[in-house]
């Protein structure tokens, strides 16, 4: 299972590092060349589609490394069993939620997919696509961090205080 974790791991910070590469070169060119008056109209569309992807998956990875907001000065008050009572509330509810946007996310991305995107002609699911695989990767994380509270230590990431 590790294997398996590690793999997608790798995989999904190695596509979002070429979504960034592919992301710059695109607004460079869609940039430039409507500067020099030659503008590539594909390329905005193209990068607005590879966007949705980048967010979702950078929001999983910053997931993993527990870099999303949160304010715990009350909790951190709790008794240590009350404290683990609420981490395990905590990543129910978020696993909850995750799991209702994956399948909206998956209803949305098959209804929009038989709309084509207006000037590349593909299926919008090019985009739409991302919510319920960005979700599902982000349920994916919750699971493993939970699992990791539940054995009594952190899963690979560590938070970082702020302030």
């Amino acid at each position: 299972m590790r294997f398996f974790l590690d793999a997608l791991r790798a995989i999904e910070r190695g596509l979002a590092m070429a979504l960034l590469a592919v992301l710059f070169v695109l607004v460079i060119l869609s940039s430039g060349s409507r500067y020099v008056g030659h503008p590539v109209i594909w390329s905005i569309e193209l990068t607005q589609a590879l966007f949705v992807w980048l967010c979702v998956l950078a929001g999983d990875i910053t997931l993993q490394r527990y870099g999303h907001f949160s304010i715990d000065m009350l909790a951190g008050l709790l008794p240590a069993r009350a404290r683990f009572a609420l981490d395990l509330l905590d990543y129910a509810l978020v696993a909850a939620l995750l799991g209702v946007f994956a399948w909206f996310g998956w209803k949305f991305a098959v209804l929009t997919g038989m709309r084509p995107l207006p000037i590349l002609g593909v299926s919008s699911a090019l985009a739409t696509a991302a919510l319920p695989v960005g979700f599902a990767l982000m349920l994916v994380t919750t699971a493993e961090q939970a699992l990791a509270r539940i054995r009594g230590r952190r899963a690979q990431g560590t938070a970082r205080e702020v302030m």
